[in-house]
């Protein structure tokens, strides 16, 4: 291990021996993380000292860059201590370790960067173990050096998923809401899901933008449905990976001052819902349920008691499918949605995105077999196809139309041609 002089230093303490020694907690626990299923609480109790005590070292260094490194450092900051500061739901703490120590390696290297410190893996005792070094999972941007996900003996069970469904095979595949993630250029995904993106971006290069477009109207449609509508309550079907502004935060905006509400965000990624538990959470006297559901089975969402215990389904309930129904097949997507919407008060609405081959036919079709290959079937359904969703209801202005020709959601900031998908916002008579 070679050291240099800090790029800053913490009053106290010796920076460099900190992370030496941060860095060999850090191996040790990420051995362990597979089997700690069977002993969850000591693991998140360990590694949340830990995160605290980098996220010590690592403020001086955000005080003393500036630009977008500080603003990155920053962020990653936050998000490290407030995962660590808090205590995750019982069927999801195995998750929240796992994104806790994903955070925590991203930041120890960025500190190991910044102080001129190589890292050194501690080695394994027994060949077994080596072994399995050699085939661990590591979070992109991470370097090679750095300490992985180890997937060690026999495969660990992660209990709220109710069955043997282990980290290893979680991210043996990309899934849409990692691949998502890295379209937007964000941190939370794997080697595996940036991959997937090369491959999409070199057939579709329009994809950044286009998610860029679907997550502005995303925020444009909260705004109107609290604004216009007075919607105080939300359920958020496919809620995908955290991002900013968060739903309540939109919602909160434009709503008059003192309002209450009340945001079910539902997912079926044990990952997912691991961030939205921790980072998607409203304060009292808000309400907020994390559901970790299918949309394909509705009844499993409307029923769940997190839900119930969150929102009043006898008054008018938002619900947002945005970028998620082409993953459901049509003899499950619109039973599903007519399901789900046929138990909501009159006054509710229903907001809509969804990838087409209308648009970019020859591109998008790359892009929905590339999908099919790596991720599961999609359907890019015809703007007709997607009216279906929306019988009996009633249609917003501008109605059905390219995502990107709603007032106020692209302006001037992405190329013409840009988006990839069909929007439209109704109401329920």
């Amino acid at each position: 291990m070679t050291s240099t002089t800090p790029a800053a230093s913490t009053k106290g303490t010796d920076v460099p021996t900190l992370l030496t020694n941060a860095r060999r907690e850090l191996d040790a626990i990420a051995f362990r993380v597979p089997n700690a299923p069977m002993a969850v609480a000591a693991a998140l109790t360990s590694l949340g000292a830990l995160a605290l005590r980098l996220v010590t070292a690592a403020e001086p260094l955000a005080s003393s860059i500036g630009g977008e490194k500080q603003a990155e450092l920053r962020a990653l900051i936050g998000r490290v201590k407030d995962r660590a500061s808090s205590k995750p739901r019982p069927d999801l703490a195995y998750e929240h370790l796992l994104v806790l120590l994903r955070q925590t390696q991203e930041l120890l290297r960025r500190l190991e960067q910044a102080h001129g410190i190589e890292p050194r893996r501690i080695q394994a005792a027994s060949a077994s173990r080596r072994h399995a070094a050699h085939h661990a999972v590591q979070p992109v941007g991470e370097s090679r050096s750095a300490p992985a996900l180890q997937a060690v003996g026999p495969p660990a069970p992660l209990p709220s998923l109710g069955s043997a469904v282990t980290l290893r095979l979680l991210t043996a595949k990309p899934s849409s809401a990692r691949v998502q993630d890295c379209l937007r250029r964000g941190k939370d995904h794997y080697p595996v899901d940036g991959e997937m993106t090369e491959q999409l971006l070199t057939v579709a290069p329009f994809l950044r933008d286009a998610v860029a477009i679907n997550d502005a109207f995303a925020i444009r449609a909260v705004a109107l449905l609290a604004g216009q509508l007075g919607s105080t309550q939300f359920i958020d079907l496919g809620c995908g990976l955290p991002t900013s502004p968060t739903l309540y935060e939109t919602a909160a905006a434009v709503l008059p001052r003192g309002s209450e509400i009340a945001v079910a965000y539902v997912d079926h990624d044990p990952i997912v819902m691991a961030h939205a538990a921790t980072l998607l959470t409203a304060p009292r006297p808000h309400r907020t349920a994390h559901v970790h559901a299918d949309l394909a089975q509705p009844d499993s969402i409307l029923t769940d008691p997190d839900l119930r215990g969150a929102l009043d389904l006898s008054r008018p309930v938002a619900v947002l499918a945005h970028a998620v129904l082409h993953e459901v097949p049509d003899r499950l997507a619109y039973p599903a949605i007519s399901a789900l919407t046929g138990r909501l008060a009159p006054g509710s609405a229903l907001s809509i995105t969804h990838p087409t081959a209308a648009l970019h036919p020859g591109s998008m079709k790359r892009v929905g077999d590339l999908y099919t290959e790596s991720i599961g079937p999609i359907a890019l359904r015809s703007p007709h196809e997607l009216g279906r969703f929306f019988d009996g209801w009633r249609l917003l202005a501008p109605g059905l139309v390219e995502i990107a020709h709603w007032h106020g959601v692209t302006g001037t900031a992405y190329p013409p041609g840009s988006s990839a998908a069909f929007a439209a916002i109704a109401v329920k008579p």
